[in-house]
């Protein structure tokens, strides 16, 4: 007994059109993510980088570096104080004070960069 098949022919045209816009669009959308993650990570590190005049922290940026995104205080002791937790600031302010909030916040990461493909995407 033969058996027969049903044959289903797909025209994928628009879909692949529709996905190639899409892959234009990630570049930018990443970008866009970094670059709020990045100001948003300054923000949340001012509180906590070691303040007496306040000239560390007035070095604080958050920049492009290519096609990555670059947070950072620049003094010759910014790394110093950050890599030494153990250094007692005045005001509550720290070491770890770029490290600690990143790890703290990685939701808020993730909720950034899930709102720029969602704003992509729509």
């Amino acid at each position: 007994m033969a058996r027969k098949f049903l044959e289903v022919e797909w025209d994928t045209s628009e879909f692949d059109k529709m996905l190639k816009e899409l892959e234009g669009e990630v570049p930018k959308v990443q970008k866009k993510a970094l670059m709020e993650m990045g100001d948003e990570l300054l923000r949340l590190s001012s509180f906590e980088v070691p303040h007496d005049t306040g000239f560390l922290q007035s070095t604080g940026t958050s920049q492009s570096s290519g096609q990555d995104w670059e947070v950072g205080y620049h003094t010759k002791y910014a790394a110093r104080l950050h890599e030494h937790p153990e250094y007692k600031f005045q005001k509550g302010r720290k070491g770890k004070y770029l490290e600690d909030p990143l790890k703290n916040n990685l939701k808020k990461w993730l909720a950034i960069y899930e709102e720029e493909i969602k704003r992509m995407l729509s």
